[in-house]
């Protein structure tokens, strides 16, 4: 099987293919690092200059809490360039985004150069281009029965190509990843610490899961179908549907089966929670005072704060339900993208790299932590803690012919010493809480592998070479 083997790999490193992918890779993997360079050193200065500002004016009426650039967004970006920056933070975790950056609005869609763009679209092109002709090339020009007469059996020989065909794809995988670690490593060595450099080699194996299945599926139907030509159209289609159109579609099949309201429902929504959740209760307030039940201003304002506090809370809940229905059906989307394996495969590489979805709902676990500790201190500077919402809201009253403004209570300013001010800082998962994470998407990987590895060997193992 040896000798097949480097055969079959003398083959293809002597293709056009081979070249063609060789330059692609430098060139492409080149451009990645480069990119990267630029765009970690602009996020981690801004990053370092909006922290020094907000630890330079705490404050008891709300602080801003900023994330800091990941290391690894070379590997698996995962769409953070649209996630907020950071969050600013008011008492009862008031949360406001903060800009996401710079968008690109003439191309906003328009996908990140990072490592898992180029295996999904790249290489796994390459390992269908190489693999179409294994079988159906060989028995269109006969040499496969000629292979076949030899005491060779068939489950070896279709081994020794798949071996061939993973090993001519991970040649030019390893030095495009070479690459842009050496432009990497040379303005940012910092990042090429242990457990970043473990955590590639992990990708490095995800990304030979990945294209190993894509090496399954071409044997398999170069097997079952005679004509490669034939193969290779049923290919492509395959590929546009796993790369292409399931990933793209399952954020509309997401749409179609969520109950979450539009934002023009929810725009509608606003009005009837504002006058049952706020100026319910301030009517109330001015029934009361008719009937003599407040009888100072004391009493009134008291009561007013109180309203206006519950109605805020109301308020507050109807923002917090809608955010938690926008993630739900962004869960949706990705469940019903994972059907395609490059979907697995993008979501075990952010799972590594520690960016993505992921890290966005660890940063915003971090800031609910973060937040109760900023309550009690507020709580024990300014001796309440006082929630608002988008909206705030003002009334009066009449007490004996008296005008009374009523207006929604705000968050206070401290006046004293507030060096005690407490920071706030991010978790870091490890490799294994990515792994943990990310165990079902690997795994996912595998049973692919696994499902088209048995339709490869049998339809190889049945096929006529006459």
């Amino acid at each position: 099987m040896g000798t097949i083997i480097r055969k079959e790999l003398l083959d293809h490193l002597r293709s056009v293919q081979f070249a063609v992918l060789l330059a692609a890779s430098f060139l492409l993997f080149a451009v990645n690092g480069l990119v990267f360079v630029q765009q970690y050193g602009r996020l981690n200065s801004n990053y370092r200059l909006h922290v020094a500002q907000a630890e330079q004016h705490p404050s008891t009426m709300g602080t801003s809490l900023f994330k800091s650039p990941s290391p690894l967004l070379f590997m698996a970006e995962g769409g953070e360039k649209n996630t907020p920056s950071g969050y600013y933070l008011g008492p009862k975790l008031t949360l406001l985004p903060e800009p996401a950056g710079t968008v690109n609005f003439k191309m906003p869609d328009i996908p990140e150069l990072d490592w898992a763009f180029i295996i999904k679209i790249v290489f796994s092109l390459y390992v269908i281009l190489l693999g179409f002709e294994a079988i159906s090339g060989e028995k269109e020009q006969g040499t496969l029965r000629l292979v076949l007469s030899n005491p060779v059996a068939r489950a070896k020989l279709l081994t020794a190509k798949y071996l061939a065909i993973i090993s001519s794809s991970a040649i030019p995988l390893l030095v495009g990843l070479l690459i842009s670690l050496i432009l990497i490593g040379a303005f940012l060595p910092a990042l090429m610490g242990p457990s970043n450099l473990v955590r590639m080699a992990v990708f490095f194996v995800l990304a030979l899961a990945y294209l190993s299945l894509f090496a399954f599926l071409s044997l398999f139907f170069s097997a079952l179908i005679p004509r490669s030509s034939l193969v290779l159209l049923v290919l492509l289609a395959f590929w546009i549907i796993f790369a292409f159109f399931i990933p793209d579609m399952s954020g509309i099949a997401a749409q179609r089966f969520s109950k979450v309201p539009s934002e023009y429902e929810m725009a509608k929504l606003v009005g009837p929670t504002i006058q049952g959740e706020v100026w319910k209760r301030i009517a109330g307030i001015q029934d009361r005072i008719q009937k003599g039940e407040l009888k100072t201003e004391e009493d009134i304002l008291k009561e007013a704060n109180r309203a206006y506090e519950e109605g805020q809370d109301g308020v507050r809940k109807l923002y917090d339900d809608y955010d938690k229905a926008m993630e739900e059906r962004a869960a949706l989307a990705q469940r019903i993208s994972r059907v395609s394996p490059a979907a697995l495969f993008q979501y075990a590489a952010e799972a590594v790299s520690a960016t993505g979805p992921t890290a966005e709902a660890r940063f915003l676990s971090d800031v609910r932590n973060y937040s109760r500790i900023y309550d009690d201190y507020v709580l024990k500077k300014v001796g309440k803690v006082v929630g608002t919402s988008p909206w705030s809201f003002s009334s009066s009253a009449t007490l004996n012919g008296k005008y009374i403004n009523l207006e929604s209570p705000s968050p206070q300013e401290y006046a004293g010493d507030k060096s005690d001010f407490p920071r706030f800082s991010e978790s870091r998962p490890s490799l294994v809480d990515g792994l943990r994470h990310g165990l079902w998407d690997i795994a996912g990987l595998l049973v692919w592998n696994i499902l088209l590895a048995g339709l490869a060997f049998s339809a190889f193992l049945r096929t006529d070479v006459r």
